[in-house]
């Protein structure tokens, strides 16, 4: 009961962490993780996690290339440093993702989050319009409307599952409520990649809808050739004219991005096959020249995953990491979700990609963090679904006796767990 407690609060303090103190959602994230493993460990043992081998397959894979890669990193110790703390974190996600089936309670953790979600906008609004007043007596910098990009960014991602989430628990005013409200935010902040990212969200929704498997592994064929394709083409965006005159008049930031993903490609050319060490972009030569009004060329990371797992783990991160992207959506394909949960969830996935591949650097912690926390309570929503509760002992009714042998695991491919009359 404890640990799922301690879980309820993760819930609840998720997002209005994320606004006041982006930076403790790694914390917090390591945290939830711990409780976690003790409930899932708790309910069935060794066995929760057997459904995660090759999620955790390939992140661990990905990590042992990343250890291998400090032979040859230009920055050594420091990217051994971020692999230890990547190991913590996807554990952490992981035991997460397990969790969400073993909860008794999943309901409580959701009604948690919704209070968290409502507060988190209202902390929101609070900082935006006193330039920071919550946060101001505890920091020496002084607050710009940017550092809530992390929280719109999220926001982005959230809104639309949770908003479906309280249509199949018929709370359909409250839903539009929360969409419009979240929305009038995200629109109204400063971050561009939000306002882009959940445009194209919503836009392909309906697509969704109407063809979830057809979408899902066409988004699965478009993210691998993304990936691959990155040094080609991200890369290359700043040789065409037209584009770096249209992106400087536009906003100088996203000049600035088409610069570091030329350079970065550069020099990707030079290491394509193992890359220059995990989180080591900027000890690579040259980052730091200048480049334009106090900028250099790249500063911390390129801010776009494909171009630095290409930089840093050349040809084996770029490929497991199009693996992982691909495992996700192709595993929506096979979901037998209600209709609306499966479009906002793949709306969900569109902008966390165009977040990651616009945005931040693939290795902060917070971000790592928030999307792990992103997905556990994705996955707590779906538990909530109607048709789809065990009974308080989490044992398989009657008209469920298949799945993989595990208890306390629901198999959310099974029709029998859907209610046919939600959703369709």
């Amino acid at each position: 009961m404890c640990l799922e407690l301690g879980l309820d609060v993760t819930g609840l303090v998720f997002l209005p962490i994320l606004v006041l103190v982006p930076h403790g959602i790694a914390p917090l994230e390591s945290f939830a993780g711990v409780l976690a493993v003790g409930l899932v460990l708790q309910k069935g043992g060794v066995a929760g996690f057997r459904h995660l081998q090759l999620p955790a397959a390939l992140l661990g894979t990905l990590l042992v290339w990343a250890i291998v890669s400090t032979a040859w990193s230009v920055d050594p110790k420091h990217s051994l440093l971020i692999t230890a703390r990547m190991v913590g974190l996807f554990a952490a996600g992981l035991a997460l993702a397990a969790a969400a089936d073993a909860l008794a309670c999943p309901r409580r953790l959701l009604i948690c989050f919704y209070v968290g979600f409502a507060l988190a906008l209202v902390l929101i609004l609070i900082q935006f319009a006193t330039d920071g007043l919550l946060t101001r007596p505890f920091v020496t910098r002084s607050f710009d409307a940017s550092q809530l990009n992390q929280a719109s960014d999220t926001l982005a991602i959230l809104v639309l599952p949770a908003s479906a989430g309280l249509v199949f628990h018929r709370r359909a005013r409250l839903s539009f409520v929360l969409a419009v409200a979240t929305l009038m935010i995200i629109y109204g902040l400063v971050g561009t990649a939000a306002k882009i990212a959940v445009s194209m969200g919503m836009l392909l929704a309906a697509l969704f809808y109407y063809s979830p498997r057809w979408m899902a592994r066409l988004a699965a064929v478009l993210s691998v050739l993304i990936i691959i394709t990155a040094p080609l083409t991200f890369a290359r965006l700043a040789r065409l004219e037209g584009i770096t005159q249209t992106a400087q008049a536009i906003k100088f930031s996203a000049w600035h991005r088409l610069m570091i993903w030329s350079f970065a490609g550069d020099r990707i050319a030079e290491r394509p096959l193992s890359g220059w060490g995990l989180d080591a972009a900027r000890a690579i030569p040259g980052a730091n020249e200048p480049l334009y009004a106090g900028r250099v060329w790249l500063q911390l990371h390129p801010h776009n995953a494909a171009i630095q797992l290409w930089l840093e783990l050349g040809v084996p991160g770029a490929v497991l990491f199009a693996l992982i992207v691909a495992w996700l959506w192709l595993g929506l394909a096979e979901a037998r979700w209600p209709p609306l949960f499966t479009a906002t969830v793949g709306a969900g996935l569109v902008t966390a990609c165009l977040a990651t591949i616009a945005s931040y650097g693939i290795w902060q912690e917070w971000w790592i963090g928030t999307l792990w926390l992103s997905l556990f309570v994705i996955m707590v929503m779906l538990r909530c679904l109607p048709g789809s509760q065990r009974d308080r002992h989490g044992e398989r009714s009657p008209s469920n006796p298949g799945g993989d042998g595990n208890p306390h695991r629901s198999n959310p491919a099974d029709p029998a767990l859907i209610d046919d009359r939600v959703g369709t």
